[in-house]
């Protein structure tokens, strides 16, 4: 076994990777991309090689600072290094881009091999291409969740009902689940629901709620939270629930790709990591939506609901409209505040007639009563206090202040004002546009800034009516977001004549 002298860099490269001269690595018989042992003091891991013509002296290992961290390693100790054999599953990787089925073994080796390093983000982005082109049987898909499902912990929620909701996303202010988790957990029923972060939206669930409380909680944590309240809302990114799919899904954002075998794993790979029996899909359709077309998100249904029976759990899907923004606030402190606002005023805005109808269907699943009759029971509870009741319960369990008032929640100070330089009826509001506009505002990064629509789907206006206003924490930001607004159609407006030849 060999050593080589520890140099560490203090950047994170998202693998465990080392480097090495090149003439260190010819002498150790080692190519680009080979596996190693690497050992100090008893600790070990494997990691993927690279080379370096003139940052790596002979002699010297470069390691990023995941592995140093791994290693505990210190500056210029000695490190052990042992050549590893390439992994099988890349024979499997290779299979799959031929076309050829995969076995349950071999997609469990593939993603063992995942979650123990031993695949480098080339390797990882031909897998998930060879899916994005060739799909996966339903066999394969099983296989693939249940693999997903136990690469992490697992929740352990003592009830005999446990439920869980999804949005497959792509709606500005989509904080459904806000409202749905209290008013669900209010009526005894276990939902430990685990959320996002936006990705490409101006928020996520766990954006909003991070406003109000924490959401970076442990597992025992999250046991604990649901064990005193019935639910949560917490941060998946936060604990090992299915952490393979987090590592997929850091190869698959960047490269755009989003194959049906790999969003059905990832969702419900997730829900049976959380433990739950029941699960609700929302799958929003419009333009400027993730699926545009009905017969596609009927299509995604079915899959949803077979594959959630070969996992043993109650699928329902429902298909809402998702061309346009749920909420008038866009941006995490926005978005949170309305909902705040929507428990204690019980306004029956989009976001409470959307959660009162999604409690319908889940008490329908789990109890057998009519969408009507669990929709009844829905308003009920939001009209007696209790919904509101149970989501200052669930702020407080987190850690955050079960007293807060909507009106308390900060926003950003600096605004501006879109007006409308036309007359006519609104026809479309673009959600990517919508959430363009707020991430170079800032959010959500940063939680007070986004956008007030002053104006919904369907209404008319006349020109130099207010149609949005801008909130923003920084004065450049501000600026550069109103040199750009013109070039971004945000709203549009319903036309008889659409062009002239």
């Amino acid at each position: 076994m060999t050593q080589l002298k520890a140099k560490i860099f203090e950047v994170e490269q998202g693998q465990n990777e080392c480097v090495l001269n090149n003439l260190t690595a010819a002498s150790l018989g080692l190519s680009i991309y080979d596996r190693v042992h690497l050992t100090l003091r008893g600790r070990q891991i494997v990691a993927i090689v690279d080379f370096s013509h003139h940052f790596i002296a002979e002699g010297e290992i470069g390691l990023f600072e995941e592995v140093a961290k791994l290693l505990d390693a210190k500056q210029g100790e000695l490190i052990s290094i042992e050549s590893l054999q390439r992994p099988l599953s890349l024979d499997y990787i290779k299979k799959k881009l031929d076309n050829k089925m995969l076995s349950q073994k071999e997609i469990h080796s593939i993603i063992s091999d995942l979650m123990a390093e031993n695949l480098s983000s080339t390797e990882l982005a031909a897998f998930i291409t060879a899916i994005y082109i060739n799909g996966l049987s339903m066999d394969e898909t099983i296989a693939l969740t249940n693999a997903i499902a136990q690469s992490g912990d697992m929740l352990k929620v003592d009830h005999t009902i446990v439920v869980s909701e999804h949005s497959i996303g792509g709606v500005a202010g989509d904080r459904v689940s806000m409202m749905l988790v209290p008013l669900i957990a209010s009526l005894g029923i276990r939902i430990p629901k685990t959320a996002a972060r936006a990705i490409s939206s101006a928020s996520g669930t766990s954006d909003s709620m991070e406003v109000l409380c924490p959401v970076t909680l442990t597992v025992p944590q999250i046991e604990a939270v649901v064990q005193k309240t019935n639910g949560c809302l917490v941060w998946g990114g936060a604990v090992r629930l299915a952490s393979a799919d987090d590592k997929l899904i850091r190869i698959r954002n960047p490269l755009h790709l989003d194959p049906k075998s790999l969003l059905l794993s990832s969702i419900l790979a997730k829900k049976k990591a959380e433990g739950a029996q029941y699960v609700l899909i929302d799958i929003p359709v419009g333009r400027g939506a993730k699926i545009e077309r009905i017969d596609e998100a009927k299509s995604l249904a079915r899959d949803f609901e077979s594959l959630g029976m070969s996992l043993g759990m109650t699928i329902k899907c429902l298909i809402s409209d998702g061309s346009s923004p749920i909420t008038s606030g866009i941006g995490p402190a926005l978005e949170a505040r309305e909902v705040l606002a929507t428990f204690e005023t019980n306004e029956h805005n989009m976001l409470y007639e959307k959660a009162c109808q999604m409690l319908g269907i889940v008490l329908h699943m789990v109890r057998g009563i009519t969408y009507q009759e669990g929709y009844n029971i829905a308003v009920a509870q939001m009209q007696s206090g209790k919904a509101l009741q149970k989501f200052r319960e669930i702020i407080g369990a987190q850690g955050g202040n079960p007293n807060i008032k909507s009106s308390e929640i900060e926003i950003g100070k600096l605004r501006a004002k879109i007006f409308s330089d036309e007359r006519g009826k609104i026809s479309h509001m673009d959600n990517k546009a919508i959430s363009r506009i707020c991430r170079m505002l800032g959010a959500p990064s940063d939680k007070k800034a986004g956008m007030i629509l002053k104006v919904h789907k369907g209404q008319s206006v006349e020109v130099g009516d207010e149609l949005a206003e801008l909130v923003a924490t920084s004065q450049t930001k501000l600026d550069f977001v109103l040199a750009n607004v013109p070039k971004t159609r945000i709203f549009e407006l319903e036309k008889i004549i659409i062009d002239l030849v």
